[in-house]
């Protein structure tokens, strides 16, 4: 403690924040370790899932591959093995990033994984080329060539009648086509039989020569396309057991790699928890010792400032209370605890002066105190004396002014101290007896301009009741004039809806007669037609007639021979005689028939032509009815309006009446609160000549208002 005694506070402090500073770098030297190698392994770890998406994206690259394969044999189109080659590629660019990065086992696995999937893109490859040997449809390759063979065989069988030799080609076609669904080599061997027995009916139905042969030949080709293109699908259906197999053969290393990159990733993770745990635990443990180092000085610190400032502080107090027996402690001591020591026995040694001081001073006051009551006693006794001068004066004043006296002013003077309120009275005396004065010139003037305001108001109110009886005489009158203009408006109305009927009608009477028009041209022409039907039919029996006379010309050749023949050609001609006479006279009335027909349309041509004009007349009519009625509507309408206008005029007139006969009585009440302001008034006293000048001005606004 004498050791911290010799120390200043200020240097105490700063020992302190020495220690705290120590502490602090301890504890940040170890959270930038901590820090820096979980860096290290958030960065091994980063790596490691970088590496595994990047696995990840390989995997579904490969799987696309698979996709595109599949989109390939099923569609057999180009553009699914470009989509192959770029899946593949970018699978492969992965793995070779991967290699660059990976360490030595892991390069090992993504090595082997390589080759696998470019033996995978290699069976694949394969397996396209047989496709394209194939054909990628029916018309190209191996299958286009045997289509046409097999068509250029049917071409030629089209004109062949021999059953047995068609069902044979439709057998060989059965076992091609169940070869193709079933890729049994069973097929083939069937195949190759009928193609003997197809041989061998091929020459019982045609003799040799050209078309034997050019049968033959197709045959044969047929047949080398067919075997050729059974083995290119057997070779196809092995590439896609390879290219399986090739797929299958990837997958176990991809899952591998991916497991690996897994649990290193977790073990990386797990080790980073570890040091993570194990550095939280050493740092926990030394800011516990740090806080306890920091606590331990600064309790030591403190005591060593305020046990002797707790000293101090007790012996202010008792310096405070008085006694200033005791020197102050500590006055020995070299840091701020001794300077504060000696200036509190400086403050000692004051007070003892003071004490001293003090004493005389009370000695000097009670003389003072002396000296002063007899000078207040003197004071108070004069103003007194002051005082009950002016509150007479004053009292005397208010008497006169309570008595309705306006007419004096205070003369004698006051104290300095109270001749501003002898003022104050005087002046509010002067200013009461001029508006006194003012208030009664006032009430005279209103007294007459309230009689000259119920005179004219009685006279308004006359003329007002006049006016309004002549004003709901023409409103009754317009009201009148209006029910007869909506009257004759309705009236117009209903003419017009009645012309609007009449037009209706004829409207609907010109579209009838259209119609009868148009049926009556649709008979006139099934007239026509049925004319042209009966002239065929007359022609039809007049070439039967000839028919039948030569019959009966070759059956009378005939002789007895042909008799029978010639009975039934004499009764067809006696047929066609009669269909011919019947038709005749069919034409005959259909003549007539078309005649009136024509007639008819003319006629009622005639009456829409006639319709059509009484349309128009009554369209007209309509026309100037909707203007008539226009018009009527118009008249109404303004008579309404003009009928509002006057019930709006005697409504106002009834209103001003009455708002006359209100003013009339405020006119009374003004004159009789007139009277009663003058007779309160009267009640004060004032000089003659105040409010002279006020009430000339008034009988001036007056006269001017008269």
């Amino acid at each position: 403690m004498t050791f911290l005694s010799n120390l200043k506070i200020a240097h105490r402090v700063m020992l302190l924040a020495m220690l705290a500073l120590i502490g602090i770098v301890a504890i940040s030297a170890i959270f930038i370790g901590q820090r820096q190698v979980e860096a290290r392994y958030r960065e091994t770890a980063d790596r490691l899932a970088t590496q595994q998406r990047d696995v990840a994206a390989a995997r579904d690259d490969i799987r696309s591959t698979l996709l595109w394969e599949k989109e390939f044999l099923l569609t057999r189109q180009l553009g699914a093995v470009d989509e192959f080659d770029k899946a593949f590629q970018k699978a492969n660019s992965v793995i070779d990033r991967l290699k660059g990065d990976a360490g030595a086992e892991q390069a090992a696995k993504l090595a082997v994984l390589s080759v696998a999937l470019q033996s995978y893109a290699g069976t694949f490859s394969v397996l396209v080329s047989k496709d394209k040997e194939l054909g990628l449809d029916p018309s190209q390759g191996l299958e286009g060539a045997m289509r046409d063979a097999v068509h250029s065989i049917e071409t030629q069988l089209e004109g062949v009648a021999d059953a047995e030799l068609k069902a044979s080609m439709l057998t060989m076609r059965r076992h091609e086509k169940d070869f193709i669904l079933r890729r049994n080599p069973d097929y083939l061997v069937k195949h190759a039989a009928e193609v003997e027995t197809f041989t061998e009916l091929m020459k019982k139905s045609f003799r040799p020569g050209a078309q034997r042969m050019r049968l033959a030949q197709a045959l044969s080709v047929y047949q080398s396309a067919f075997r050729l293109y059974a083995q290119a699908t057997l070779e196809e259906a092995l590439a896609r057991d390879a290219v399986g197999a090739a797929y299958a053969a990837v997958q176990p290393v991809l899952a591998d790699i991916i497991d690996s990159y897994a649990v290193e990733q977790a073990a990386t993770l797990e080790e980073n928890d570890r040091i993570g745990q194990r550095n939280i635990t050493i740092v926990v443990g030394l800011i516990a010792a740090a806080i306890g180092l920091i606590l331990l000085s600064v309790w030591l610190i403190g005591r060593s400032i305020s046990a002797p400032i707790l000293t101090i502080t007790a012996a202010m107090r008792r310096l405070a209370e008085g006694d200033t027996a005791e020197t102050a402690p500590g006055a020995a001591r070299r840091d701020e605890v001794g300077a504060m020591a000696k200036a509190l026995e400086v403050f000692r040694q004051q007070a003892i002066a003071a004490a001293a001081l003090e004493a005389e001073a009370a000695v000097a006051r009670r003389d003072a105190e002396a000296n002063r009551a007899q000078m207040q006693a003197q004071a108070e006794a004069l103003a007194r004396e002051r005082l009950l001068q002016a509150t007479g004066d004053l009292g005397a004043g208010l008497k006169r002014l309570a008595a309705g006296d306006l007419s004096f002013q205070l003369v004698d003077p006051f104290a300095s101290d109270f001749e501003s309120l002898r003022d104050d009275l005087n002046t509010t005396l002067k200013q009461l007896a001029d508006v006194m004065g003012e208030i009664m010139q006032s009430s005279h003037s209103i007294d007459n301009g309230t009689q000259e305001i119920s005179s004219g108001a009685n006279q308004l109110a006359q003329r007002t009741e006049r006016q309004a009886a002549l004003l709901e005489q023409t409103a009754a009158a317009l009201d009148e004039i209006t029910a007869n203009v909506l009257n004759a408006t309705k009236r117009v109305e209903d003419a017009q809806q009645v012309a609007r009927e009449a037009d209706d009608s004829a409207s609907k009477g010109a579209v009838l007669v259209d119609e009868a028009v148009s049926v009556m041209e649709r008979i006139e022409g099934s007239s026509k037609r049925i004319a042209s039907i009966i002239a065929t039919i007359d022609q039809i029996a007049f070439q039967t007639n000839l028919l039948a006379l030569n019959a009966g010309v070759e059956a009378a050749r005939a002789g007895e021979a042909g008799r029978g023949f010639a009975v039934v050609a004499h009764e067809v001609r006696e047929l066609a005689q009669r269909s011919a006479n019947a038709a005749k006279e069919i034409k005959a009335l259909i003549e007539g028939s078309t005649r009136e027909v024509d007639e008819g349309v003319r006629v009622v041509r005639n009456t829409g032509e006639a319709l059509h004009g009484i349309g128009r007349h009554v369209v007209a009519i309509n026309r100037h009815m909707e203007a008539i009625a226009l018009s009527s509507r118009e008249q109404s309408i303004g008579l309404a309006e003009i009928n509002t206008a006057m019930n709006g005029m005697d409504q106002d007139t009834q209103q001003n009446a009455a708002m006359v006969e209100e003013s009339n009585a405020a006119s009374a009440v003004l004159a009789g609160e007139a009277n009663r302001l003058r007779e309160l008034v009267s009640v004060f006293t004032v000089n003659a000549d105040h409010g002279r000048e006020r009430s000339t001005e008034l009988r001036l606004v007056g006269g001017g208002r008269r």
